[in-house]
Protein backbone atom coordinates (compact mmCIF):
# COMPACT_ATOMS: atom_id res chain seq x y z
CA UNK A 1 0.00 0.00 0.00
CA UNK A 2 1.24 3.52 -0.96
CA UNK A 3 1.72 5.78 1.91
CA UNK A 4 -0.96 8.59 1.60
CA UNK A 5 1.52 11.03 1.46
CA UNK A 6 3.45 9.93 -1.19
CA UNK A 7 0.19 8.90 -2.96
CA UNK A 8 -1.16 12.83 -2.21
CA UNK A 9 2.23 14.18 -3.66
CA UNK A 10 2.31 12.42 -6.95
CA UNK A 11 -1.09 12.91 -7.82
CA UNK A 12 -0.61 16.75 -7.15
CA UNK A 13 1.36 16.04 -10.03
CA UNK A 14 -1.30 16.21 -12.17
CA UNK A 15 -4.78 16.73 -12.45
CA UNK A 16 -5.51 13.18 -14.04
CA UNK A 17 -2.53 12.01 -15.60
CA UNK A 18 -4.90 11.15 -18.59
CA UNK A 19 -3.67 12.64 -22.07
CA UNK A 20 -7.63 13.15 -23.69
CA UNK A 21 -9.07 11.12 -26.56
CA UNK A 22 -8.85 13.89 -28.79
CA UNK A 23 -4.78 14.63 -28.33
CA UNK A 24 -4.53 11.25 -29.09
CA UNK A 25 -2.90 9.60 -31.91
CA UNK A 26 -5.14 6.41 -32.89
CA UNK A 27 -6.07 3.90 -35.50
CA UNK A 28 -10.10 2.70 -36.94
CA UNK A 29 -10.38 -0.93 -37.00
CA UNK A 30 -11.37 -0.59 -40.11
CA UNK A 31 -8.22 0.88 -41.64
CA UNK A 32 -5.69 -1.26 -43.27
CA UNK A 33 -2.34 -3.37 -42.36
CA UNK A 34 -0.67 -0.28 -44.57
CA UNK A 35 -2.27 2.24 -43.06
CA UNK A 36 -1.37 1.62 -39.48
CA UNK A 37 2.36 0.86 -40.28
CA UNK A 38 2.93 4.20 -41.94
CA UNK A 39 1.23 5.65 -39.19
CA UNK A 40 3.18 4.11 -36.66
CA UNK A 41 6.66 4.32 -38.08
CA UNK A 42 5.82 8.15 -39.02
CA UNK A 43 5.40 9.15 -35.85
CA UNK A 44 7.60 6.80 -34.27
CA UNK A 45 4.82 4.98 -32.01
CA UNK A 46 5.42 1.59 -30.76
CA UNK A 47 1.59 0.81 -30.31
CA UNK A 48 -1.73 3.44 -30.30
CA UNK A 49 -5.25 2.39 -29.20
CA UNK A 50 -7.44 1.42 -31.48
CA UNK A 51 -11.01 2.17 -32.04
CA UNK A 52 -14.03 1.35 -33.78
CA UNK A 53 -16.58 3.61 -35.88
CA UNK A 54 -18.54 4.86 -33.13
CA UNK A 55 -15.34 5.99 -31.36
CA UNK A 56 -15.35 2.98 -28.83
CA UNK A 57 -12.08 1.24 -27.61
CA UNK A 58 -11.30 -2.30 -28.91
CA UNK A 59 -7.73 -2.65 -28.30
CA UNK A 60 -4.13 -1.94 -29.29
CA UNK A 61 -1.80 -2.14 -32.27
CA UNK A 62 2.02 -2.21 -32.28
CA UNK A 63 4.26 -2.51 -35.05
CA UNK A 64 5.15 -5.96 -33.25
CA UNK A 65 1.51 -7.37 -33.79
CA UNK A 66 1.96 -6.33 -37.51
CA UNK A 67 5.42 -7.89 -38.09
CA UNK A 68 4.58 -11.24 -36.13
CA UNK A 69 1.04 -11.27 -37.90
CA UNK A 70 2.54 -10.98 -41.51
CA UNK A 71 5.35 -13.51 -40.91
CA UNK A 72 2.67 -16.22 -39.34
CA UNK A 73 0.54 -15.23 -43.32
CA UNK A 74 3.32 -14.87 -45.71
CA UNK A 75 2.65 -11.19 -46.09
CA UNK A 76 3.06 -9.29 -49.18
CA UNK A 77 2.58 -4.96 -49.90
CA UNK A 78 -0.73 -5.81 -51.79
CA UNK A 79 -2.45 -8.14 -49.29
CA UNK A 80 -1.45 -5.68 -46.51
CA UNK A 81 -3.49 -3.18 -48.05
CA UNK A 82 -6.58 -5.11 -48.04
CA UNK A 83 -6.10 -6.45 -44.75
CA UNK A 84 -8.44 -4.55 -41.81
CA UNK A 85 -6.14 -4.00 -38.61
CA UNK A 86 -9.63 -5.66 -36.79
CA UNK A 87 -8.07 -8.74 -37.78
CA UNK A 88 -4.96 -8.45 -35.70
CA UNK A 89 -5.58 -6.04 -33.27
CA UNK A 90 -4.35 -6.64 -29.52
CA UNK A 91 -7.53 -6.94 -26.79
CA UNK A 92 -5.36 -8.51 -24.06
CA UNK A 93 -3.98 -4.67 -23.53
CA UNK A 94 -5.10 -3.79 -19.77
CA UNK A 95 -7.41 -0.85 -19.45
CA UNK A 96 -8.34 1.30 -16.39
CA UNK A 97 -11.77 3.55 -15.46
CA UNK A 98 -11.38 6.77 -15.24
CA UNK A 99 -10.36 7.31 -11.17
CA UNK A 100 -7.84 4.67 -11.14
CA UNK A 101 -5.93 4.23 -7.96
CA UNK A 102 -2.43 5.14 -8.18
CA UNK A 103 -1.17 1.84 -6.90
CA UNK A 104 -3.48 0.06 -9.77
CA UNK A 105 -2.02 2.18 -12.67
CA UNK A 106 1.48 1.72 -11.37
CA UNK A 107 1.28 -2.14 -11.12
CA UNK A 108 -0.38 -1.71 -14.78
CA UNK A 109 2.34 0.24 -16.29
CA UNK A 110 5.04 -1.90 -15.41
CA UNK A 111 4.35 -3.53 -18.75
CA UNK A 112 2.69 -1.45 -20.69
CA UNK A 113 4.05 1.72 -22.17
CA UNK A 114 0.54 3.21 -21.77
CA UNK A 115 -2.99 2.67 -20.31
CA UNK A 116 -5.82 2.84 -22.22
CA UNK A 117 -8.66 4.78 -20.01
CA UNK A 118 -12.07 3.57 -20.77
CA UNK A 119 -15.80 3.93 -19.36
CA UNK A 120 -17.46 0.99 -20.53
CA UNK A 121 -16.10 0.72 -24.49
CA UNK A 122 -16.03 4.71 -24.86
CA UNK A 123 -12.63 5.78 -25.23
CA UNK A 124 -11.48 8.75 -22.70
CA UNK A 125 -8.21 8.45 -23.13
CA UNK A 126 -4.87 6.99 -22.28
CA UNK A 127 -1.99 7.15 -19.24
CA UNK A 128 1.36 7.02 -20.30
CA UNK A 129 4.06 5.78 -18.18
CA UNK A 130 6.60 8.78 -18.79
CA UNK A 131 4.03 10.92 -16.93
CA UNK A 132 4.66 8.96 -14.15
CA UNK A 133 8.09 8.60 -13.90
CA UNK A 134 7.91 12.46 -14.07
CA UNK A 135 6.05 12.60 -11.04
CA UNK A 136 8.18 10.34 -9.38
CA UNK A 137 11.17 12.15 -10.48
CA UNK A 138 9.53 15.41 -8.49
CA UNK A 139 9.34 13.36 -5.74
CA UNK A 140 12.62 12.67 -5.50
CA UNK A 141 13.29 16.11 -5.88
CA UNK A 142 10.47 17.97 -3.85
CA UNK A 143 8.92 15.87 -1.37
CA UNK A 144 11.09 16.61 1.82
CA UNK A 145 10.64 20.32 0.49
CA UNK A 146 7.19 19.62 1.99
CA UNK A 147 7.77 16.61 4.13
CA UNK A 148 10.27 15.37 6.76
CA UNK A 149 11.24 12.23 6.51
CA UNK A 150 12.71 10.93 9.98
CA UNK A 151 13.85 6.49 9.64
CA UNK A 152 12.13 4.71 12.28
CA UNK A 153 14.47 2.15 14.94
Amino acid sequence: MIDKHIEAFIMSQSATFMIPAQNVAVLLAEHNIAHAKLLLSQYKYSRVPVLNKDKEYVGVLGLNEIVEFEMEHDFFYEKSQNTPISEIVNTDIATVRPSVPLEEMLNKLIKEPFLPVVKGQEFLGIIVRQEILKAFSAFAHDFTKDYEITKRD
